[in-house]
């Protein structure tokens, strides 16, 4: 009898266990799209208002929360449109890591949650948490705190990068880029004019002017520096320049597509959109054309369509290069939980990837639907980020 009764019992666990991991009961789910006319608040995908417009200014949500702001001051609002942190500082950065940077008095400090003061505002300039990690910059120069406010890493540097999920950051000293891991202690001594992150394995660096190759992460040169410009690794490959055209290299060093374009954006969704004949087009990992060079100006594929434009309107083409939505909006943006804003005499509004108005063109000021619970840092929260420098023919 009692082995029947835990065979029963172990069975009502695994029940419990599918419904709650399953989606028979939908999960909480917050979808939501920043819009204005004068004031800013969010519709939903109904075009309805689930936060009125008030706010003078806002952001799209992170963690749950938009950083807003009214009559000069900012704070934070659920997504019921109520306030979790009363509008009291000076400026704000959004969440990131459960923190959230504010100004006060032209000092940056970090709140958690609750509003409460984690980090006394110290600092002249801050970045968001990553990896329990936030950059700091006191006088010109940059370190690195934990989320207590104890320092890791001395400001020392000119210029820092986040540290990555392996543990290794880019930092800039007397005009020259290494790499340290979270002790502080280089890794890759500092000794490119320029460098980029770590991006599926490999990083680009500027040994010289106009010589650009790629390194690993134990700092050997494995892609050599012979090109006049690199990007990063992008879906296996890279864009490098030589001699005024584009081309696309692999992990080898090998030229999987010679430098034949006059520009030429990563490799998204299997394709890269590339400038040929003063038009654009869209090319496979070959080479190859998929969709011929025939429009004004394109831009990259996303959720399978891309916004494309001729004769000064905008419409959106799939991969094999058809027309879903006939080239007739003024501008638009990319699509994104299925709707993508456009503009249509000076007004804003969304359709659908069938191309019928899911809401009518009338706001001043839209940004893309997107999860209220995203909780990938905002890169638009900051200025200009001096480790993201990178000039083309240093």
């Amino acid at each position: 009898m009692l082995k029947k009764q835990k065979i029963s019992l172990f069975f009502l666990m695994l029940v419990i266990f599918f419904f709650a991991t399953s989606d028979i009961f939908p999960k909480k789910t917050c979808v939501l799209a920043l819009v204005g006319e004068g004031k800013i608040g969010f519709i939903d995908q109904g075009g309805d208002f689930k936060i009125k417009e008030k706010f003078d200014e806002a952001r799209a949500f992170r963690e749950g929360f938009s950083a807003v702001s009214s009559d000069g001051k900012w704070g934070f609002i659920n997504e019921d449109g109520k306030y979790v942190i009363e509008p009291a500082f000076d400026y704000v950065n959004s969440f990131s890591n459960g923190m959230a940077g504010v100004q006060m008095k032209d000092k940056w400090g970090y709140i958690d949650r609750n509003g409460k003061v984690i980090i006394e505002p110290k600092f002249d300039e801050i970045r968001a948490f990553s990896n329990g990690v936030a950059r700091v910059r006191l006088s010109k120069k940059w370190g690195y705190i934990d989320k207590k406010g104890t320092t890791l890493i001395e400001p020392k540097f000119t210029s820092v990068d986040d540290f990555s999920d392996d543990g290794i950051a880019r930092v800039k000293v007397n005009k020259r880029w290494g790499y340290i891991n979270k002790s502080g202690r280089y890794i890759i001594e500092p000794k490119y004019r320029s460098a980029g992150e770590f991006i599926e394995g490999l990083a680009r660096v500027n040994v010289s002017k106009k010589r650009w190759g790629f390194i690993n992460r134990s700092g050997k040169l494995v892609i050599p520096a012979i090109y006049g410009y690199v990007f990063d690794f992008s879906e296996g490959l890279a864009r490098v320049r030589s001699n005024g055209r584009t081309g696309f290299i692999d992990k080898n060093g090998k030229y999987v597509i010679t430098p034949q374009f006059g520009e030429a954006f990563d490799f998204i969704e299997g394709v890269s959109m590339v400038r040929n004949g003063g038009k654009w087009g869209y090319v496979d990992k070959k080479g190859n054309f998929v969709i011929p060079p025939k429009y004004d100006w394109a831009w990259n594929f996303s959720e399978g369509l891309a916004a494309v434009s001729i004769s000064g309107k905008w419409g959106f083409i799939d991969k094999t290069g058809k027309y879903i939505v006939e080239p007739k909006f003024h501008a638009t943006n990319d699509f994104s939980q299925g709707f993508a804003a456009v503009e249509v005499g000076g007004k804003w509004g969304f359709i659908k990837k069938d191309g019928t108005f899911a809401i009518k063109p009338k706001f001043d000021t839209v940004l893309a639907f997107e999860d209220c619970l995203y909780t990938e840092p905002d890169a638009d929260d900051n200025v200009a980020d001096p480790a993201d420098a990178q000039d083309e023919g240093l």
